[in-house]
């Protein structure tokens, strides 16, 4: 299947945001606080050609994890998706309350 961005995204503009929010549903498989329209529809993209094409490469995510090593960053984990139609709709990626924090200090020594 032939993916056309331009018009998936046009379908998106013309959708309203209570729309948005349940097609972000069925994309990401939890619902979303959000009701800025611009920002859902480009998620909502992001994740719809990600899921098309594959997202990154392994050799990309390596190479990404390589610099961050270099510099001396850690990189999140990277979460795995329940597949669709599992009824979990936890966000991986949310933060903690000891996470929204920063800590003291640059995390990349000799980089600022």
């Amino acid at each position: 299947m032939a993916l056309n961005v331009g018009q998936m995204v046009s379908e998106l503009r013309r959708m309203s945001v209570t729309e948005l929010r349940r097609k972000y549903a069925e994309v990401f498989g939890e619902q979303t606080r959000s009701g800025h329209k611009d920002y859902l529809v480009r998620r909502i993209a992001w994740r719809i050609q990600a899921d098309a094409e594959g997202g990154l490469s392994e050799r990309a995510r390596r190479r990404a994890l390589e610099i961050a090593t270099d510099a001396g960053c850690a990189l999140p984990a990277r979460p795995a998706h329940p597949p669709r139609g599992s009824g979990q709709r936890t966000n991986p990626w949310r933060l903690t309350a000891s996470m929204s924090r920063p800590t003291s200090g640059c995390p990349c020594p000799g980089l600022c």
